[in-house]
């Protein structure tokens, strides 16, 4: 085993002012050593694990601590201490902590654990595993089974971790329930992802419980976790237990469902299912008694389970590990948006496996339903179901059709820059929910509060501050850990005196002339220029002028010279039914002129017969330009207006180049940018504007990008003092040319 200070050979006892004068920290170099430490340690002392590489270490933290006194067990560097090989830890005893490790290219045998709250003190209670990371923890086989954290005894936390590239059979986090008290653990502010699919079942993220445990609650709270590109089976979450909460979670691109596989009383509340159109997306499989689904917010899903919200059939006389009938079920408040099945299913898996009893005694109240799948709801209902205050709009209703509960209308939503769709001031989901449920929510998806009248849907319009959103790599996990995706491919672009040069996701807004709930939506493309397009919606191709637009994106350009611009389009088709989209004729007008695009996935550059002028008195002025689906699939990258009229493709790619030092991003590399690289000189963090190579970190290093970049060698040493402002007004103005980036409005 490598061991970075030399010191690691031996325990070193330090004495510090901590929790209590008496503390202590032990400095331990092997798993044999934390043993020993742990012979004297007290109550609020510290174990240091010496920063290294610990390999084939089986750590046994086994001992007591006291409520605010725990003993802790840390990595001497957060992230300083990687363990590999079979190395392992068992966390047993009363208030404990494990903060800091690095789980990493390890592997362990069948029926292990790389972390589990038991060992020779029995099972833990009040301890806890945070700040630590566990990836790629995988063997040779994906046949392999074990356990990335398993969780035993009660009042037990798992938080602020981050889980990402399991490839084997076994369950990222296990709560093992062997008899029927309450578990009463936490699991919050994890990153969970890239899990790829497995070969089977037992390739969960979490799962709570087991079903000869199942009727009895175990009172877990599952909170603040992202889950991105969980795709390891249909069960992402398994709830095997009752009395469970799982509230404030998003789902992101992953394949698969939040199950309320067995146990009953289940609350789900204020997650968001964003799905990304990504195959085997979904929701939430309902099963069992008393579930209550409130406040979630589901968009883009493919309907894994036949439906975002997909209410199962039972098994009469249900053994434990089969289905039991749902029974009581409350669904409210919820928003579901486009997706490519039915918004709810009321008999999923109906005269399957013996299944044949239909749910009974579900109320559905006060959902917002709003895509283009025909029908919006399907199946079966059992007896006693209750409808009041639904809003559902795009197809038909299916065998909720003539339902006094459910009101087919537009519910007029708008598309936010975060992404999600929301009620305007004049939807009729405002201040029109029936029937009350404030003993159950008082806050709406955003954390707004619920006020007078209840909106219909899991939004309610307010202007008070979000305090809750759809979670990022960079909001969960390990403080000490940069999760954050890799920033988009700087967009580049935007207006000169010789034409303005657009990336189509920077969109002014976003348009639905049929009402129809499609529109253009943006997705992630590594051939495009800025790293993102537009796609247009699934549906038939529009025939102008027989019928109504489906979706338009308007864009605003402010010209600084007249004369005659010549319009270029870069897209792609990928087959005869997916290669044209409408453009205009003029500024302001709806789009009516087909663009014939590629139809083999290639981008290609378009170039308009259309000419648009630009007069003296339109100058600096906002001139709305507008783009419309024609066929669906179709994907738009860019577009640019020139007064060039025989630009090549290598010089129309080249609008979109990034000017290097414009840390203002107002197309100039001047004194104004390096007024905002000295205001964030020494801070840290993604997407600071003034951190040109991109490492996180605004330092010299940025400055000298920006100096570079000015484009005077003599101006200025590299070398020298950092320049007052009014010295640098004094420099050589000599100004790369380049188009300013543009900003997004959409």
């Amino acid at each position: 085993m490598k061991n970075t200070p030399s010191t690691a050979a031996a325990i070193l006892t330090l004495v510090v002012g901590c929790a209590s004068a008496d503390a202590a920290e032990f400095l331990v170099g092997s798993a044999a050593q934390i043993s020993t430490a742990l012979q004297t340690a007290q109550p609020g002392d510290t174990l240091v694990m010496a920063d290294g590489v610990w390999t084939n270490q089986r750590i046994e933290f086994a001992s007591d601590g006291l409520a605010g006194s725990p003993i802790t067990l840390r990595a001497q560097t957060p992230g300083g201490v990687v363990l590999n090989g079979n190395s392992s830890l068992r966390i047993s005893g009363d208030h404990l902590v494990a903060d800091g490790l690095r789980f990493e290219g390890g592997a362990l045998g069948d029926n292990d654990h790389i972390v589990q709250f038991r060992g020779s003190n029995g099972e833990a209670t009040n301890s806890r595993l945070t700040n630590s990371t566990f990836i790629d923890y995988n063997p040779a086989s994906i046949n392999t089974r074990y356990f990335w954290v398993s969780m035993y005894g009660q009042s037990n936390r798992v938080d602020h971790n981050h889980f990402s590239g399991q490839s084997h059979s076994g369950v990222t986090v296990t709560v093992w329930r062997s008899d029927p008290v309450a578990d009463l653990h936490q699991i919050d502010n994890n990153y969970f992802g890239d899990r790829p699919e497995g070969n089977g079942n037992g390739f969960e993220t979490i799962r709570i419980g087991t079903s000869d445990q199942s009727l009895s609650n175990s009172l877990t709270v599952v909170e603040n976790n992202l889950f991105e590109r969980t795709d390891g089976e249909i069960e992402i979450i398994s709830n095997k237990s009752g009395s469970n909460t799982f509230r404030y979670n998003t789902f992101r691109d992953s394949s698969g469902t939040l199950t309320l596989r067995h146990g009953n009383d289940t609350l789900v509340e204020g997650n968001f299912f964003l799905g990304e159109g990504k195959s085997g997306s979904g929701g939430v499989r309902v099963i069992g008694e008393r579930q209550t689904l409130i406040n979630n917010y589901f968009q883009n899903l493919d309907g894994r389970a036949d439906g975002a919200i997909s209410i199962s059939a039972g098994v009469e006389n249900s053994p434990l590990n089969e289905y039991f009938q749902v029974k009581d079920a409350l669904i409210a408040h919820n928003t579901i948006v486009s997706v490519n099945d039915a918004a709810i299913t009321f008999d999923h898996g109906l005269g399957s496996s013996d299944r044949t009893l239909l749910a009974e005694d579900v109320t559905v109240a006060n959902n917002l339903i709003w895509s283009t799948q025909d029908p919006l709801f399907e199946g079966n209902e059992g007896s006693g179901w209750t409808w009041e205050g639904n809003i559902a709009f795009g197809q038909s209703l299916g065998p909720a059709a003539g339902n006094p509960g459910v009101t087919f209308v537009d519910p007029q939503l708008t598309l936010g820059a975060d992404g999600l769709f929301r009620p305007g001031s004049n939807s009729p989901s405002v201040n029109n929910g029936v029937g009350d449920y404030s003993g159950l929510i008082s806050t709406d998806m955003d954390g707004q509060p619920r006020v007078s009248v209840f909106d219909i849907g899991a939004d309610e319009f307010s202007a008070a501050a979000i305090v809750r959103k759809p979670l990022e790599a960079g909001d969960v996990g390990p403080d000490w850990l940069t999760v954050t995706p890799p920033p988009p491919t700087p967009s580049g672009g935007g207006c000169d005196e010789f034409g303005c040069a657009i990336q189509a996701e920077d969109f002014a807004s976003m348009l639905d002339p049929d009402g129809n709930g499609l529109v253009w939506t943006i997705d992630t493309v590594a051939d495009a220029l800025g790293g993102e397009v537009l796609v247009a919606p699934n549906g038939d191709r529009v025939e102008l002028p027989g019928e109504q637009h489906d979706s338009i994106a308007t864009y605003d350009l402010e010209f600084e010279s007249i004369g005659t611009y010549t319009a270029y389009y870069r897209a792609r088709g990928f087959s005869s039914s997916t290669d044209s989209l409408f453009t205009p004729a003029d500024f302001g007008i709806d789009p009516n002129v087909t663009e014939n695009l590629s139809s083999n996935g290639d981008f290609r550059w378009e170039k308009s017969g259309v000419t648009f002028a630009v007069g003296g008195t339109e100058v600096g002025v906002p001139l709305e330009l507008r783009l419309g689906m024609r066929e669906q699939d179709a994907e738009f990258d860019a577009l640019v207006l020139s007064l060039d009229n025989n630009l090549t493709d290598e010089e129309l790619d080249a609008l979109f180049d990034v000017l290097l030092g414009d840390y203002n991003g107002d197309g100039l590399v001047d004194a104004a940018d390096y007024t905002v690289w000295r205001d964030q000189n020494g801070q840290s963090g993604p997407g600071l504007a003034a951190d040109g190579d991109g490492d996180g970190d605004v330092d010299a290093d940025d400055r000298l990008i920006w100096l570079n970049a000015y484009g005077s060698s003599d101006a200025t040493s590299a070398s020298a003092a950092v320049p007052e402002p009014s010295t640098l007004v004094a420099l050589p103005a000599l100004i790369l040319a380049s188009l300013g980036r543009s900003r997004r409005h959409g």
